[in-house]
């Protein structure tokens, strides 16, 4: 099994590998790594306390959504790695300018980190909306969850390193420095360093071509014999099979978007709480030094590897629907250690089960809803996703804060568990059949004719 998992490894094109060290470059830097340990932290050294986080945080994550779904549509029209390089740009420039906020006069200081921290998501949401369907579109069918799988282990590794540097840099700089932790130099220098790192990002995907389209061979159409469900009902998802490959927009498919949409929002509220508070929690709520947060975060991240390796096998045993489903009722589960046990081990513990459990279930949903999907509409959802997420992390961001302020954060973690199995229950209820990917659907549709 493990000599099957290396072969398919090496049927891998350049252009994965290089895309491969892109994104792990995100992971160190912005997705888990140095931004997510340190920038929070800065924020609160700069004297703000966390209803204003949650604020800086929300107003960048509502531009990340709001940026999804124009994101999609620049992909499908430029290119998904064209749109990708311009993301990480954006991504560097603004994130420089989040490195001078210290610069700025304390009236205008408010506003210049909301607006920087605005212009950063939007790069990140112009990154990431593309890479699913980039990846899809250098995959075949038997390499796709090994590579997905891949892409989100490397991501972690990335990270559990981002969040090791993160944590031990503001130390070493304010002995450099002559600083106490309580100033916030010392975090605006990790900062920079994950700033100037994208430059690495953008260089690998210059590197990469733009070929994947003339090495896929389009699938023919599918005429299905009903092409609208009926007006009087609402469609089921064996409406949705069969009429998903049509060319314009049809009920059936805007019904499927409306329902990934729904569970994206509730499903990844858990998980939206404790990326975004976490380190908050444990500073101003636990007392946990700096070094002790980025360990705890990248031990979290390293978690997540080789459950993730395993995906591949764990999907041809399970199913993506299943590991949907059960991963994420394990980081629900997660969450009671930090919504109930108020010590560092136990919101640690929490944390890193969280963190595990949703990336076998990002993976696996994106895997699940791609196949659904004809190629040309994959931007689309994918924008949808990402912008729907976005939502979500906006929402439990900007209120979160005030809900730490007027109920503490065991009270948030609650809520975001809650919501999150809500949305778990919206997905097993409406996927309750196993479904069968695009391609197999063609198969199966020309062998009947």
């Amino acid at each position: 099994m493990f000599h099957s998992y290396l072969s398919t490894l090496r049927t891998f094109q350049r252009n994965l590998w290089l895309y491969f060290a892109a994104i792990s470059l995100i992971g160190f830097t912005v997705d888990g790594g140095i931004f997510s340990v340190v920038f929070n932290l800065f924020l609160l050294r700069l004297g703000y306390d966390p209803a204003f986080v949650g604020e800086v945080n929300s107003a960048g994550l509502l531009s990340f959504a709001m940026c999804s779904l124009p994101a999609g549509a620049l992909g499908g029209r430029i290119g998904n790695r064209r749109a990708m390089t311009i993301g990480l740009i954006v991504m560097m420039c603004s994130s420089l300018l989040l490195t001078f906020s210290q610069q700025i006069p304390d009236a205008l200081r408010p506003l210049w980190l909301m607006a920087a921290y605005m212009v950063f998501n939007g790069g990140l949401a112009i990154y990431f909306v593309n890479t699913a369907p980039y990846l899809m579109a250098f995959t075949s069918d038997e390499q796709r969850s090994h590579a997905f799988a891949i892409q989100s282990a490397m991501i972690s590794l990335a990270a559990f390193a981002g969040s090791l540097v993160g944590g031990v840099l503001p130390g070493l700089i304010a002995n450099q420095m002559g600083l106490t932790l309580e100033s916030a130099t010392p975090y605006r220098y990790p900062l920079l360093v994950a700033a100037l790192m994208l430059n690495l990002g953008v260089a690998a995907l210059i590197f990469t071509k733009d070929d994947a389209e003339s090495n896929q061979v389009a699938p023919p159409p599918i005429v299905p014999r009903r092409t609208y469900p009926s007006a009087f009902r609402i469609p089921r998802f064996t409406d949705i099979k069969a009429v998903v490959s049509l060319t314009h927009l049809d009920r059936a498919f805007l019904m499927l978007a409306l329902v990934i949409s729904i569970i994206r929002i509730f499903q990844i509220a858990g998980m939206a709480v404790t990326m975004t508070f976490f380190n908050v929690y444990m500073d101003d709520g636990l007392g946990v030094s700096t070094a002790q947060v980025g360990l705890l975060s990248g031990l979290g991240r390293l978690l997540a590897v080789p459950i993730v390796l395993a995906l591949p096998i764990l999907a041809n045993r399970w199913s993506h629907r299943n590991l949907v489903i059960g991963s994420s009722l394990s980081a629900v589960a997660c969450l009671a250690p930090l919504a109930l046990v108020p010590i560092w081990w136990a919101a640690g513990s929490g944390y890193m089960g969280v963190m595990a459990g949703s990336s076998i279930r990002y993976t696996s949903f994106t895997i699940f809803i791609m196949a659904l999907i004809k190629p040309e509409r994959r931007s689309f959802i994918s924008g949808l996703n990402e912008m729907t997420a976005g939502l979500s992390f906006a929402g439990m961001a900007f209120f979160g804060g005030y809900i730490i302020v007027a109920y503490g954060y065991q009270m948030l973690f609650l809520i975001g568990a809650l919501a999150s199995l809500v949305g778990t229950l919206i997905f097993w209820g409406y996927f309750r059949a196993e479904p069968r990917p695009f391609r197999h659907q063609v198969a199966a549709k020309a062998s009947a004719d």
